[in-house]
């Protein structure tokens, strides 16, 4: 009959790792309920149950700015500001219908970058990776495809952007300066569009 030493000396092994699987397990689940979030420093218009203001967040740099309609416990956002967040997510057993089925928690700031305010006339705009066909004036051109926000629409640019460069297949985000066109042309913008700065561009 075996020793209730021997017995033990056998199991202990299998006991470890045992353990150390329960270990690896719990911190594989732990690091998959955190993600980093990169938060915008101007919030934007978005409707939720009501018109509201919304982070604008990305998961990376080369990614787009989206709307976030929830908020995040902890956090206290001042705009003008770009944050690099550390956050725990944990999903919400009945949310109110009207409300986010995440909960969202800061576990770390770990960036707070001071941003340059736009002037009024500067604006941010997304390009698409395809033009269209379009008509303006007399004839037909080429469209590219623009917005100013990753949630709106496309819609059709009928002018240039001075010092920008336009290669189909990428999507790009621009910073543009704006300036009025005094007697413009019947058939041309009242806008002049400048480039400023080229953010990101993706292959698509």
């Amino acid at each position: 009959m075996k020793s209730i030493a021997t017995i033990l000396k056998g199991a202990a092994p299998a006991l470890a790792l045992f353990a150390m699987t329960q270990c690896t397990t719990t911190a594989h689940a732990s690091a998959g309920d955190e993600k980093t979030f990169i938060v915008g420093p101007q919030t934007a218009d978005c409707t939720g149950v009501a018109p509201m203001k919304c982070l604008q967040v990305k998961e990376n740099g080369s990614g787009n700015w989206t709307n976030f309609y929830s908020n995040i416990e902890g956090f206290t956002y001042e705009p003008g500001y770009e944050y690099v967040l550390k956050v725990k997510t944990e999903k919400i057993a009945n949310p109110p219908a009207d409300g986010s089925s995440l909960k969202y928690t800061l576990v770390k700031q770990v960036s707070k970058t001071k941003k340059k305010q736009m002037a009024s006339n500067e604006k941010t705009i997304i390009v698409g990776p395809q033009t269209v066909d379009c008509s303006a004036g007399a004839g037909r051109m080429k469209c590219m495809q623009v917005k100013e926000n990753a949630s709106e629409n496309w819609t059709n640019f009928y002018s240039s952007i001075e010092g920008f460069t336009y290669e189909p297949g990428y999507e790009y985000v621009l910073k543009v300066k704006t300036e009025k066109i005094e007697n413009p042309p019947a058939d041309a913008s009242s806008i002049k569009y400048t480039l400023i700065e080229q953010v990101s561009k993706t292959k698509k």
